[in-house]
């Protein structure tokens, strides 16, 4: 009888040790995905009808994530396109078109902290911001987008107010930019004067992606600190004669010579509705 006792309570352990052991170690996959993003900013405000407009994509895997625009990608993929063909061609000079402005910024968060990889004039700098926890609040208003069911909430980012829609069918505390620490992902964000606006225009979370897109930082990188690397850029910037610059270079044509390139003076832009107001 006692023999018998201790096999079935032996027993009962072992399947009380094995259950907590598979909720511990792998019951839920960690969220992973591509969200793709428009963002519209108008930088201006005496020029409403002025909207600047750029694609973002967002990729996300468990506690990582990188931000990075699509639009500079395409951008630089063409113009090293032109310049290779000219090069082969023995050509002096190559009409580039008009280049719009980008943002030069990579935003990678890994667990909790912020790392901003910022791309300008061929190299890329490194710089460590703290990640600020928002302190959202959740309402109770609910809509649709892209087919999942989105929660309001509300929370000041860099100064700003913003209204943002998640979704926790995707379970992912990410977001578009620097708007994350919400039980779901961000699907759209706009601050109270809709001067600045994401919008989620396309997610993917079947993992068919796992091999080519990378949420690790890059191999090579500058470390700096951004009162060093505004002080590198305004320098760069002065040596076309400017003295303030936007966030983005207008390029109209580039001259080539041998294997080198010369762009013209990027345009001035003039900025009165920052993304951030506070650092």
């Amino acid at each position: 009888m006692h023999r018998y006792l201790f096999f079935w309570v032996t027993a009962l352990v072992l399947c009380l040790l094995y259950s907590f052991n598979y909720k511990k170690t792998g019951a839920t996959e960690p969220p992973t995905g591509i969200a793709y993003y428009q963002f519209y900013h108008i930088k201006d405000t005496t020029q409403l009808g002025k909207v600047m407009s750029e694609d973002f994509m967002l990729v996300f895997k468990g506690d990582k994530s990188v931000y990075t625009s699509l639009t500079r990608a395409k951008q630089d993929s063409t113009m090293q396109a032109k310049l290779k063909e000219a090069e082969k061609t023995n050509s002096n000079g190559i009409n580039m078109g008009l280049f719009l402005p980008t943002t030069e910024d990579d935003l990678y968060i890994n667990n909790g902290t912020l790392s901003v990889v910022k791309n300008y004039n061929d190299q890329s700098y490194l710089i460590e911001e703290p990640l600020k926890k928002t302190d959202w609040s959740i309402g109770t208003e609910t809509k649709q987008l892209l087919g999942y069911t989105c929660q309001m909430a509300t929370g000041m980012v860099k100064g700003r107010r913003y209204t943002v829609w998640f979704t926790t069918d995707i379970p992912a505390s990410f977001g578009p930019w620097k708007l994350q620490g919400l039980p779901g992902i961000i699907l759209e964000a706009y601050d109270d004067h809709y001067y600045i606006k994401f919008t989620c225009t396309k997610i993917v979370t079947d993992g068919s992606f796992q091999k080519t897109a990378s949420v690790d930082l890059p191999a090579k990188l500058i470390p700096t600190t951004k009162p060093e690397y505004e002080r590198m850029k305004q320098a760069y910037l002065e040596g076309f004669g400017i003295e303030n610059f936007g966030d983005g270079v207008s390029v109209d044509k580039v001259a080539v010579k041998g294997s080198g390139a010369a762009k013209t003076a990027p345009k001035k832009t003039s900025i009165n509705y920052p993304l951030e107001l506070i650092p």
